[in-house]
């Protein structure tokens, strides 16, 4: 009995010092890749892990309830239907945004991608997704779909929630070279898809494209604020007719008014002919919009049009803002051998005129978070078919983080 127990003994102590050094033996740790702030581009944006590239992913909750008028009560429709009879009355519309941004720092400068994608449903649950940005930014070169460089202004002011101001607002696709002088100063060529910029021609047919837009902008941005001359050329050809090179030419000035609270005042405008959705990319009219007519013996005759666009915004305390835009646009179709309005006269006079104001009082309780009241007014004057106006007032809930 006493050699069993020795020998359960000694293997008892043989199993518990084997134990020991086991537990003793170093244990191989998977490394933790904790994710680094990174504070280059400011706030929001961390490094990808395993990556020198910084990443920001933001967002936006927007709701709006709109309520559609027709001060003049003559069912005329200037806002694809809304100012007329049998059209709705309100509108309930939600959207989802998503942003990321990314930039990595390269011996040869500056490499960002930017996208903005936003989900809407409105009118009885109708789905739509819209691609609003999508490029790539290498030194001066930006690729992809972004603000068209024509555009200064654009809805800075306004709330473009129903119809673009009169001003021109494009998002397109484009390739751009853009050189910075120093001290603010730049310049960009930009070469732009021309199908986003057409409207039609009036008794005629768009030929397919073949040339594309031809942007070129001067800017300044300093402290006091910004300034820019644009100018673009805008191939306008018919199939059966003939063919003819449109032009647009702008200048804007936005300054930083000192008193107030970030309070701003801008202003701009421009001549077009041929090229009318850089007058205004919200115009609108009972016949076109167009770009250019077909006359007598086939002649292709361009449209003249001309802008002018303001606004100012202002905080009156760090919880209460306002943003107004006000615009106006003129377009001469010339005389033409159509009956464009079935009323038995041909070489009917056209042209028309858009007058809009677009308003936005805005409250955030907290940080990111916005509860406000808009309006949109126009109206719309023409020489053969009459003139009416619309007005959306709308509430908005948004927050955005």
């Amino acid at each position: 009995m006493n050699i069993k127990r020795l020998v359960l003994g000694t293997a008892a102590g043989a199993l518990a010092v084997t134990g020991a050094q086991a537990a003793d033996l170093p244990v191989v740790v998977e490394p933790i890749d904790y994710v680094r702030i990174c504070d280059a581009y400011g706030t929001g944006f961390y490094y990808i892990p395993g990556t020198e590239t910084c990443l920001r992913v933001a967002g936006r909750i927007r709701a709006d309830y709109n309520v559609f008028f027709d001060p003049d009560d003559d069912d005329f429709n200037i806002l694809g239907g809304y100012s007329q009879d049998g059209s709705n009355g309100y509108r309930f519309r939600a959207r989802a945004y998503l942003y990321m941004d990314s930039r990595t720092n390269t011996e040869f400068g500056l490499l960002r991608t930017f996208t903005e994608i936003y989900w809407t449903s409105q009118f009885g649950g109708n789905l739509g997704v819209t691609l609003n940005n999508a490029f790539i930014q290498f030194g001066g070169l930006t690729f992809g779909r972004t603000q068209s460089f024509y555009d200064f202004l654009d809805a800075s002011y306004g709330s473009s929630q129903l119809f673009t101001d009169s001003l021109s607002d494009t998002k397109t696709n484009l390739a751009a070279y853009t050189f910075a002088f120093g001290n603010g100063f730049s310049a960009t060529l930009s070469l732009e898809d021309e199908l986003t910029r057409r409207y039609g021609i009036q008794g005629g047919t768009y030929q397919g494209s073949r040339i594309p837009d031809i942007v070129g902008a001067l800017r300044v941005d300093q402290g006091w604020g910004s300034a820019q001359l644009m100018a673009a050329g805008h191939y306008v050809e018919d199939i059966f007719s003939d063919s003819k090179y449109g032009f647009a030419i702008g200048a804007g000035v936005n300054v930083n008014v000192p008193f107030g609270n970030g309070t701003q005042v801008g202003i701009q405008g421009g001549y077009s002919q041929g090229a009318l959705n850089y007058t205004s990319s919200g115009a609108v009219a009972p016949y076109g919009p167009w770009d250019a007519t077909v006359g007598p013996g086939g002649n292709l005759n361009l449209v003249d049009a001309f802008n002018i666009s303001g606004g100012f915004s202002t905080s009156f305390t760090p919880t209460v803002s306002l943003g107004v835009q006000v615009g106006y646009m003129y377009a001469d179709y010339g005389n033409n051998t159509f009956d464009v309005n079935g009323d038995g006269i041909f070489n009917d006079d056209l042209d028309f005129s858009n007058f809009d104001v677009d308003a936005f009082l805005g409250y955030s309780p907290v940080a990111g978070f916005v509860l406000g009241l808009g309006a949109q007014f126009k109206y719309v004057d023409t020489a053969d078919a009459g003139s009416g106006s619309a007005l959306s007032a709308f509430f908005r809930a948004q927050r955005s983080f």
